[in-house]
This record gives C-alpha cells, structure tokens and sequence, in this order.
C-alpha cells in the first residue's frame, strides 16, 4: 500500500509513520492557501503509486500576514532543514507574477536555498512562479512578464495541464536544458535541464478539479467581467472537466522514479552539480 506522511504542515498528523525507505521530497509551499495545496501534493503522490514523506517549508525571511502563529507552529522554515539531505526538492508557484523579484520579502534567501540544493538535494522541480524565479537565478531563461492571464487548461507536448499565470517563456529563449513541453501560444511550459536534474513547470498539475474555478470566481469578485475565464476548462453548464488527472499521475510518477538516489548523487558527491 502506498503510503505519503507529512513531517510537517498544516494538515501533518503523527498517526501516520514515515516510510524510512520512502522519498524525502521537501516543498517549500509559497501559495497562499498552504493547507489545500498540502492536499493536492498528497493526492497526487499518493496516486503515483510510490512512498513519499512530505517536509513542508518556509523561507525563514518570509513576513506573512495571515495565521502567523499557526503557520510557525506547522511548518519548518529553511533554517530548520538546511543540514538535512533530500532526494527532491519542489518550490510551488506564488501569487507574484507581477512582482519585481527585487520586492519579494524572501529573494535573498531563495538564492541561498536555490545554491544549497545543488549539493543537498538530489532532483529538483519549480512550478508557475517557482519556475519563474528559478528560472531567472539560475540563468537556465529569462520569462517575460503579461499583462494579460493566460489561465485555463491546456494541450501541450502531450500533457493536459492547468495554467494560471501572467508571464510567458520563449522557447527559444533556454540557455541552459531543453524545452520537453511548449509552443508558440503558451511558450515553454516544462523546461528540463539535466545536468543539474532540475525541471521547470509553468503550469499546475497538482490542482483540484475545482481549483481554477475557485480563482476565477475570486477573480470576477474582484475584477467582474473583466476577469479572464478559463479557456478549455468549463463545459456548456459551467462545470469545471478535470482531464489532467492522468497526465498529473504520469508526470509526477515519472519525476519521483528518475530522481537519482541520494548516496548515488548528494551524499558521496563535493562538487556542487
């Protein structure tokens, strides 16, 4: 049976052991609803078929606003975790398209983290903005900021993913690795670069049937019918179809089995990748 513990988090529960033959995955959790994103990623593990134990993360720099307290008390920060080792790393997307990476309260502190899994973590996986922003810090590519969403759910290189950002990736603009998933339209949507066993994801396999729904009714809350809906997404009575299941499942199962051990790759290596 397969099993996925959290070690921590919101919704981490000491009923469930940790699998000590399971894959250390760290996610550093920057997306504003900490707890359902906790879910998704549980989900979907779960569904791969292999055991995985979850450490979820802060950066120790983050100034959050809401349920401080709680979120201190659930999650470990950086600082907490940086002597351990990993066999992969996920950095989540967060609501800062539209941010100056300057502006963002924790940039200093996501370069350190982005040098330190270079020699502690053995695969790593940035997802919307955590593509973004790696992406830039690593000079793999530079992404172009939009003024306008694309958001929905999309055909690409083979993969049903969710998309919801406001930035876009030249696929001709990779200096580093290869574009795997892209087109004209969306730009590259997963970017792999093995020689540092990192992968870039635009877009948002991890999400609920509901999760795009849920954003664009915040949306029209806020914007009303200027707010984007979602392309290929709803049907004809405005429920959401969910066909990235599969893809998602495939995706991360195929993720999690070619991530290099970490005595083969971190624990016997001094020299960073």
């Amino acid at each position: 049976m397969t099993s996925v513990c959290l070690l921590s988090g919101l919704t981490y529960t000491d009923q469930v052991l940790p699998n000590p033959n399971a894959r250390r995955i760290l996610v550093l959790n920057l997306m504003p609803n900490r707890a359902v994103t906790e879910q998704q990623f549980v989900r979907i593990f779960r569904a791969t078929g292999q055991n995985v134990n979850l450490t979820f993360c802060l950066p120790s720099t983050h100034h959050l606003r809401q349920n401080t307290l709680a979120l201190h008390r659930a999650y470990k920060v950086f600082d907490e975790v940086k002597n351990e080792y990993f066999d992969g790393l996920i950095i989540t997307g967060a609501p800062l398209d539209r941010v100056d990476f300057a502006d963002v309260d924790y940039w200093d502190e996501l370069k350190e983290i982005l040098a330190w899994r270079r020699t502690h973590v053995s695969s790593s996986l940035f997802l919307c903005w955590g593509a973004l922003a790696a992406g830039h810090i690593e000079g793999d590519f530079e992404g172009q900021r939009l003024d306008h969403k694309i958001v929905g759910v999309y055909d690409v290189g083979g993969y049903h993913m969710p998309q919801s950002r406001y930035f876009y990736i030249p696929t001709t603009g990779i200096t580093h690795g290869f574009v795997a998933a892209g087109n004209e339209e969306l730009g590259a949507c997963i970017i792999a670069n093995p020689a540092t066993h990192t992968t870039y994801v635009t877009g948002h396999f991890e999400y609920l049937p509901g999760t795009l729904a849920s954003e664009y009714y915040r949306d029209r809350a806020k914007r009303g019918a200027a707010a984007p809906r979602p392309a290929h997404y709803f049907n004809a009575d405005m429920r959401p179809v969910a066909d990235w299941t599969h893809d998602a499942q495939k995706f991360y199962r195929e993720w999690l089995t070619a991530i290099p051990t970490i005595k083969e790759d971190i624990a016997l290596s001094t020299t960073p990748l």
